[in-house]
C-alpha cells in the first residue's frame, strides 16, 4: 500500500472539537465559511438538504458551479503541487473548513484531491465532521411563533439579546414571577437536533442566570409528550425560592424518588 505523499482535513469550524493537528511537513489551509455560498435554504429543501452531504451529487455540484469555487480549487492545486516539490519527499497537509464541515468543506476537498492525484499525489482524505447531526435552519420556519419574534418582529417582551439566542417573556407571563425563555436564533426543533446549539442556548440561559442572580431551575424538552408545545429549541428559566410551591411536571412523592435500601 502506497503511502500519501498529501493528507486533506475536512472539518467544521462550528464544532467544539479542536481542528485536525498539523503534523506534516507543510499545510495549507483554506476557510470556506464567507467564501462561498451555503447550500439552498429553501424551507422546501432544508430538510433534504441537512440529511446530504457533500458527497452527494446534487449538494456536491451545487457547491462546485458556486462563483469562486473553480479559483479555489484551482489556486489550492497550484499551491499544493509547488508545496510538494518543496517538501523534499515529506507529506503535506491541506485543512479545509466550512461552518459545519458537512457540505462545502468536503465538496471542494473532495475535488482539490481528485486534481492531485492526476498529478500523481498520493492523497488521503478524512471528512472529520461530515457525519454530524443535520445543520440548523438559517431562516424562519413558517408558522413557528418563534421564528416570527426573531425574524419578523412579532411582539414580545424582549429580556436579553445575543448573537445567537435572545430571552423574553412567555406571552402567558409564564408559571411565576420572572419567568424567562431562551430561545435559538436559528430554527431548531429541540435540543436533540443540534447538539451544538443546544448547549448554546443553555450557555446564554447560564449566563443570564449569574447575571440575574437567585436559584433557578433550567428546563428543555423534546417532543409533546415531554411538554414541548411550540417546537423550536427554548430553554425555561424559572427562579425559585424556599417554599414557593411550584412543582415541575415530574414531581412525584419524595418517597418515591428515594433510593431503594
Amino acid at each position: 500500500m502506497t503511502t500519501p505523499d498529501l493528507y486533506i482535513d475536512s472539518f467544521g469550524a462550528r464544532w467544539q472539537d479542536p481542528p485536525p493537528p498539523r503534523y506534516r511537513a507543510a499545510v495549507l489551509a483554506i476557510n470556506l465559511t464567507d467564501a462561498l455560498l451555503n447550500p439552498p435554504d429553501d424551507p422546501n429543501l432544508t430538510d433534504i438538504i441537512a440529511s446530504q452531504t457533500g458527497q452527494d451529487a446534487d449538494v456536491r455540484d451545487y457547491v462546485l458551479a458556486t462563483p469562486g469555487a473553480a479559483r479555489i480549487i484551482g489556486d489550492a492545486v497550484h499551491e499544493l503541487t509547488a508545496l510538494r516539490a518543496a517538501a523534499n519527499s515529506r507529506p503535506v497537509q491541506l485543512l479545509v473548513n466550512c461552518w459545519y464541515g458537512k457540505h462545502r468543506a468536503p465538496a471542494v476537498a473532495d475535488a482539490i484531491a481528485r486534481r492531485m492525484r492526476e498529478t500523481g499525489a498520493h492523497v488521503a482524505v478524512t471528512h472529520h465532521h461530515i457525519h454530524r447531526p443535520p445543520v440548523s435552519r438559517k431562516h424562519p420556519r413558517l408558522g413557528c411563533p418563534f421564528c416570527a419574534i426573531v425574524h419578523d418582529g412579532a411582539p414580545a417582551t424582549i429580556v436579553h439579546e445575543w448573537a445567537d439566542a435572545l430571552a423574553i417573556v412567555p406571552r402567558s407571563g409564564g408559571c411565576t414571577d420572572g419567568h424567562l425563555l431562551v430561545l435559538s436564533r436559528g430554527h431548531v426543533q429541540d435540543f436533540t437536533t443540534d447538539p451544538v446549539m443546544a448547549a448554546t442556548v443553555q450557555l446564554r440561559a447560564a449566563e443570564l442566570a449569574q447575571q440575574l442572580g437567585g436559584q433557578w431551575n433550567y428546563l428543555t424538552s423534546c417532543g409533546e409528550a415531554a411538554t414541548q408545545t411550540v417546537l423550536h429549541l427554548h430553554g425555561h428559566l424559572v427562579p425559585r425560592a424556599a417554599g414557593d410551591g411550584l412543582a415541575l411536571p415530574w414531581t412525584r412523592a419524595a418517597h418515591e424518588l428515594a433510593p431503594a435500601r
